[in-house]
């Protein structure tokens, strides 16, 4: 008899425990779903600086997909003002995780060299603090609030050409940014080549697979891909370079990373992966002596350059 009560109270407990972990999923999914327009990583769309430097101004442009006003930096060259008649390239500047559309002005700005670059317009985005630039997917508790893909594709880009005197065809249009905005640009040139002249990154945070970040980033993955790691590897560079391989070729692209990056294993199976898939690529380019720090690369690397050199 006692040994039917234990099973019976053991059971019971069981039920107990389960339907309290039921619970606690369900308030904290109707807590991200009731949360509006507010995302799960604390983005905020629009964050007006004072402090931006000569040249460079702050702008915002509605989303419809997201439903928000959603900041820009946009830098026009000197040239703009004075030659009212002519058109510009635009390169579009992808921040890293944590970041948004002020993160990383100073920096870019201080590495341009001016005299060797053609006059171009220079977009500063924002990506959201933990977008991974991906859109997410229908039905989760984020989809409609961080769709940043589609906000910087459908959204971001048609406004500066609309607003703005910009070439805007693929040659005149390039992408670059560094760690998760190095990662976007990336994703975003590898998917919509036919936007973009060139992609340029720095210490691609490409390290994220399904298995890793259901781990270490459970919020993202229940937020934005709902728990199903299927859906996130769908959206990783690697998986987009080998499905649309094809439509990738010819697409300038270069990227690099310090060697005391911890970034450097991942960046360097990124180079092999492309070469097997006959996606021609500048050998990536490793910086001796850098760590995860931006400064220390474009010291180094001739990004602007790169990018002038195939606009047309």
């Amino acid at each position: 008899m006692q040994i039917i009560l234990r099973r019976r109270f053991a059971r019971a407990w069981l039920v107990f425990a389960l339907a309290c972990v039921a619970v606690l999923g369900w308030v904290t999914y109707k807590e991200l779903t009731n949360r509006g327009n507010v995302p799960f990583d604390g983005t905020i769309w629009n964050n007006h600086s004072s402090s931006l430097g000569p040249g460079v101004e702050h702008h915002t442009y509605h989303s419809e997909i997201m439903n928000v006003e959603v900041g820009y930096n946009i830098h026009l060259p000197p040239q703009y003002a004075a030659n009212p008649a002519q058109r510009f390239s635009v390169i579009y500047w992808l921040h890293g995780r944590g970041g948004d559309e002020n993160s990383d002005v100073a920096d870019v700005m201080s590495g341009m060299n001016i005299g060797s670059v053609p006059p171009a317009i220079i977009v500063f985005v924002n990506g959201g603090r933990n977008s991974k630039y991906m859109d997410a997917v229908g039905g989760s508790p984020m989809h409609g609030v961080l769709m940043v893909e589609s906000t910087i594709i459908y959204e971001l880009i048609p406004h500066i050409d609309t607003n703005y005197r910009t070439s805007p065809t693929k040659g005149g249009r390039a992408i670059q940014g560094f760690s998760m905005g190095g990662m976007g640009s990336l994703r975003l040139a590898f998917k919509y080549p036919q936007l973009f002249s060139s992609v340029f990154g720095f210490a691609l945070a490409i390290n994220d697979n399904a298995s890793n970040v259901s781990i270490h980033e459970f919020a993202l993955m229940r937020a934005m891909f709902n728990l199903n790691p299927l859906l996130f590897s769908a959206q990783t560079v690697q998986t987009i370079a080998a499905t649309n391989a094809a439509h990738i070729r010819g697409l300038p692209i270069h990227f690099v990373v310090g060697s005391a990056d911890g970034l450097l294993p991942d960046n360097q199976a990124l180079d092999t992966l492309l070469t097997s898939l006959n996606i021609p690529h500048d050998p990536l380019e490793i910086v001796s002596g850098a760590k995860h720090d931006f400064a220390a690369l474009q010291a180094v690397a001739n990004n602007f350059q790169f990018a002038a050199k195939h606009l047309y």
